[in-house]
């Protein structure tokens, strides 16, 4: 499994590189990267959400970080650069009911991802349900929903900035990370931790899920108004040709 995601890791590089060099963006380059060096922080939010890779997995950094974390951190941006690739130019004339669908893609993916991970044996859980019947699964495809989503809002505004600009999204991924994992999954796991009461985990939960819903309810306003400000380019071009101006 490791040498399959080793060779997958180097052909979506290859894949962002000539993306990148396509549209003439480092932006794809500089996102999937980013999220591989992030992706090394990975052992942090696990430890804090119960979550325990398998131990037979090759590590770097003196042994204590999975090798998977670094080659494998572009899995939590891949949705992210396909949906940008596609729809970058048309993503304008998307409302609010197409932008919850693409989060509704993104989450079915993230959803499959913790399931395959689960499955193959690469990590598993201290506990498989979180609180309230929910799936411990269906939380953290969520959390990760939300960051991937808000990236994906995050890059309308950097694709066509040069190289020195687009670099400032190395701390916007990881300021993203800190904000989910960190912040938004802080009242699950600070109840888990805090206590075995059941009641006060079911909070913490409620509390985090009412966090994601706000967040997304955001990130579609967010992708509502690029709608309106892509309409308000389209109708108010101004001219760079002299020719044109007069």
């Amino acid at each position: 499994m490791e040498i399959i995601l080793f060779l997958a890791t180097v052909v979506v590089l290859l894949l962002c590189g000539f993306i990148g060099v396509s549209t003439r963006s480092p932006v794809f380059v500089i996102v999937a990267l980013t999220a591989m060096v992030a992706g090394m922080g990975t052992p942090l939010w696990h430890l804090l959400y119960g979550i325990a890779y398998d131990p037979s997995l090759s590590t770097i950094v003196g042994d204590m970080v999975p090798a998977i974390t670094l080659y494998g951190g572009w899995v939590m941006v891949f949705p992210t650069l396909v949906i940008f690739m596609g729809l970058r130019r048309q993503f304008g004339d998307y409302g609010s009911m197409q932008s919850w669908a693409i989060i509704g893609g993104m989450f079915i993916y993230f959803w499959v991802i913790e399931l395959l991970g689960v499955q193959t044996g690469l990590w598993s859980y201290d506990n498989e349900i979180a609180a309230l019947g929910i799936p411990f699964s269906l939380l953290l495809a969520l959390l990760h929903t939300f960051c991937a989503a808000a990236m994906l809002r995050v890059l309308f505004e950097y694709w066509r900035q040069p190289l020195i600009v687009t670099v400032q999204l190395v701390p916007i991924w990881i300021g993203l990370q800190l904000l989910t994992y960190a912040l938004i999954g802080a009242p699950y796991y600070a109840m888990s931790y805090l206590s075995n009461n059941e009641l006060l985990t079911s909070i913490g939960l409620v509390c985090s899920l009412g966090l994601i819903g706000w967040g997304f309810v955001i990130i579609v306003n967010g992708f509502v108004n690029l709608k309106s400000a892509y309409g308000q380019t389209a109708r108010f071009v101004v001219p760079t040709d002299p020719a044109d101006m007069q």
